[in-house]
């Protein structure tokens, strides 16, 4: 039931808004809108406020907003044989036509600035204050280039870096192309190049890195040993049995060797060293290659340091995020067009959509929040792609009609937008498909 409730909630706040701009851009053109419908043609219910009928309608791929006087998703030709009416939408110049048919996919995106900018104003901006690998993963890509413990990061393609966020964005920034990392290795610095011509975009989950950080206990999973025996947030672990601990990775270590087996944590909790006896529980779960994996787990994640951020800043800050992760789309969708990607295993669809939401919402409110940010920015670009019955097809024949300056033919248009609605189908096939033969793939 959450997978269902988190993807129609996702879906309905990115409809919702992405119709809104068209909405409120006709308003305040003087366009009348007849008809504000979450999903596509045949219309099920709704109600009729003043000249609008606002609805739901039965296919769930999108939504719409019918202007008066223009050949959209409802294939409406009522009004196609005559001049245009001063309310009509092909009465309005180019600019305002440009600006209503954008005006979703800019509402897309500033619901994405908004959402990121939001919430590092209330909640502050994350920080790992280290630049400092801790752990390397065993045959992982990190590994296979030659990063290695303790190694510190200095610049990511000549972009220097001052914590472990700006390292993370640095990597992501320049996924999919040629990444330098300038790296100092005890007195010596060298540079170690990721070369992506042999990489798929997904192969970042195979990176298995993380920063050197100190064993401090953040947040406490329920049902686990950790917060049973009475560790806190804050704690700092400085011993497990006989061995001294001076990093995550190297509590992480013991205790993923230690399932079922009693250990003893010495702890620093402000002034006092404590003692705790925790019995880590074990944990299955399969790996890369389907084998069977048991570790031991006492239920914490690392203590997250915050800055605080003044709402200007924190929304400037948004921008730039919303701003990278569409250039990190854009370059995904370049990679599947230049044949660098398969659409097969790149593509998601709303089944692969749902069972992530779902997924995040059950682990974390606010990655749930950011998670619909992401999806708003991917709407915005997919809509804006000159593609038949998509926004980015409308705003193609309103410039070509503004260079001929006359407009297309109603019979034009009219197959223009029928071809557009088949397209769109055969791509919701293809990612249901798609979907489906994961689901059955996945072992």
């Amino acid at each position: 039931m959450i997978y269902l409730l988190a993807i129609i909630v996702a879906l309905g706040v990115l409809v919702f808004v992405h119709e809104l701009g068209h909405f409120l851009a006709a308003k305040l053109f003087g366009v009348r809108v007849e008809r504000f419908s979450i999903g596509f043609p045949p219309r099920l219910f709704g109600v009729q406020i003043g000249e609008t009928d606002y609805c739901i309608s039965a296919i769930p791929l999108g939504g719409y907003v019918k202007m008066s006087g223009m050949i959209d998703e409802s294939l409406d030709t009522s009004s196609a044989d005559r001049e245009p009416e001063p309310h009509e939408f092909m009465a309005k110049p180019t600019y305002q036509k440009v600006i209503i048919i954008t005006a979703g996919v800019i509402m897309n995106f500033l619901l994405a600035v908004g959402i990121l900018g939001g919430m590092l104003w209330l909640q502050g901006e994350p920080v790992d204050p280290t630049t400092t690998i801790g752990y390397v993963g065993k045959g992982g890509l990190a590994d296979s280039i030659g990063l290695r413990p303790n190694d510190q990061i200095l610049a990511i393609n000549g972009e220097p870096v001052d914590n472990w966020q700006d390292v993370s964005q640095g990597f992501i920034k320049h996924l999919g192309t040629k990444t330098d990392f300038q790296i100092r290795r005890g007195p010596d610095e060298v540079n170690i190049t990721l070369d992506w011509d042999h990489l798929k975009m997904n192969d970042l989950g195979r990176l298995q890195i993380r920063p050197l950080l100190p064993a401090r206990v953040g947040d406490l999973s329920p049902n686990f040993p950790a917060i049973k025996s009475g560790l806190q947030t804050g704690d700092q672990i400085i011993a497990i049995s006989d061995s001294l601990i001076s990093s995550w990775s190297d509590m992480t270590r013991i205790i993923s060797a230690s399932a079922d087996t009693p250990l003893r944590f010495s702890v620093l909790r402000e002034q006092d060293t404590l003692a705790f006896d925790i019995t880590p529980k074990a944990v299955s779960f399969e790996d890369e290659n389907g084998e069977p994996v048991t570790v031991g787990r006492i239920g914490i994640t690392y203590y997250q340091e915050y800055r605080e951020l003044a709402f200007l800043p924190a929304i400037g800050k948004g921008l730039e995020r919303a701003v990278m992760l569409g250039q990190l789309n854009i370059r995904g969708f370049s990679r599947i067009l230049s044949g660098k990607e398969s659409a097969q295993e790149s593509l998601a669809g709303p089944i692969a959509i749902a069972e992530a939401a779902g997924d995040i919402a059950q682990q974390d409110l606010g990655r749930y929040i950011e998670f619909i940010a992401l999806l708003s920015i991917v709407l915005a670009i997919i809509n804006i792609l000159p593609i038949p019955a998509l926004d980015g097809g409308h705003l193609a024949i309103i410039l070509i009609e503004g260079l001929m300056r006359r407009p297309l033919s109603v019979k034009t248009k009219l197959i223009v937008q029928q071809i557009g609605m088949v397209l769109l189908l055969m791509l919701m096939v293809f990612v249901f498909y798609n979907d489906i033969m994961r689901k059955i793939a996945a072992p």
